[in-house]
């Protein structure tokens, strides 16, 4: 569990672990970033009270949201690590024994989530369940296309994480995406029929809160690094993904009046080898671009740029 400023919301997430029935022990390390609320006096709090579960890591300053995931991770002991972030918390008292039992069953999932809800800072349902898929066994190639498994749901093996390359410290607000791909790399991934956990709106968060260019940008400059830690016979698929977000990406700039941009990342989008994936999409999304450009400027706009 990683937290910052979370002094709101860790004791609903503690307690959701704590209520959990399980068949074997339990650690829960929680890595504070430099909290400047009460986050760390929760903490500890909790700490006392269960001094055989809870781990508290307190940082002296603040190390980033991806070297404190890294870091968090490094100081687990299970065979299994288990996502959750201080804000989201667990709604099924069996949550972990089902998924320890489903990755004791098989050595060849390395990974495994279920659906959570999407809810507001005062638990009204957004979404009762996420995400859009069905639920089953899935390899690299869905999870190089789209990052389907919420970060509360998600349970892997323990040691993944060292495969991570060096650039994975540098990426903006995305940690969860590149876990997956390492785990797609070494099993399959399921998606268990369940909703388990809720997922919380809170704003302010490195990604939820942000609009859907902020979030296309951030995926984006993930899938341009994904090549180099995937076997070449997936580039195609990795090449794919990226065209899908600049598709995306354009046509949010175009909806904020930023044509010349949208222009230029369309062509970006039609130009990211192979040009012939999503072909027609791809056309589309230049044309519309040129058309919105075109109009703008017989009305007398002044193209950004």
């Amino acid at each position: 569990m990683t937290a910052y400023n979370s002094e709101k919301w860790l004791p609903r997430a503690l307690d959701s672990v704590l209520s959990q029935q399980t068949s074997f022990p339990i650690e829960i390390v929680i890595g504070d970033d430099c909290s400047a609320d009460g986050t760390i006096a929760v903490a500890r709090s909790y700490e006392e009270r269960h001094p055989n579960v809870i781990r508290v890591l307190e940082r002296s300053k603040n190390i980033g949201m991806q070297r404190n995931y890294y870091e968090t991770f490094e100081h687990c002991r299970g065979k299994y690590i288990a996502w959750l972030d201080a804000d989201d918390y667990w709604t099924d008292p069996e949550k972990l024994e089902i998924q320890v039992k489903l990755l004791e069953s098989d050595p060849s999932i390395s990974a495994c989530g279920h659906f959570a809800r999407w809810v507001s800072m005062d638990g009204v349902v957004m979404r009762d369940r996420f995400p859009a898929m069905a639920p089953g066994r899935y390899g690299l190639k869905e999870i190089i296309r789209s990052n389907f498994i919420p970060s509360p749901t998600n349970m892997f093996r323990n040691g993944f994480h060292r495969d991570l390359p060096p650039w994975f410290f540098d990426l903006t607000g995305l940690a969860d995406w590149p876990i997956l791909v390492i785990a797609g790399l070494n099993g399959d991934i399921v998606l268990i029929d369940r909703v388990m956990a809720n997922y919380t709106l809170t704003p302010g968060s490195a990604y939820m809160s942000k609009d859907s260019l902020y979030q296309d940008s951030i995926d984006l400059e993930f899938c341009e690094r994904m090549g180099s830690i995937i076997p070449s016979q997936w580039h195609r698929q990795v090449r794919a993904s990226m065209g899908k977000r600049y598709e995306s990406i354009a046509y949010q700039l175009r909806k904020e009046g930023n044509f010349s941009a949208a222009r230029q990342t369309a062509l970006k989008a039609l130009h990211t080898p192979d040009p012939t994936d999503n072909f027609v999409s791809k056309i589309k999304t230049v044309l519309a671009s040129l058309v919105y450009e075109a109009l703008w400027k017989v009305r007398g706009g002044r193209v950004t740029t």
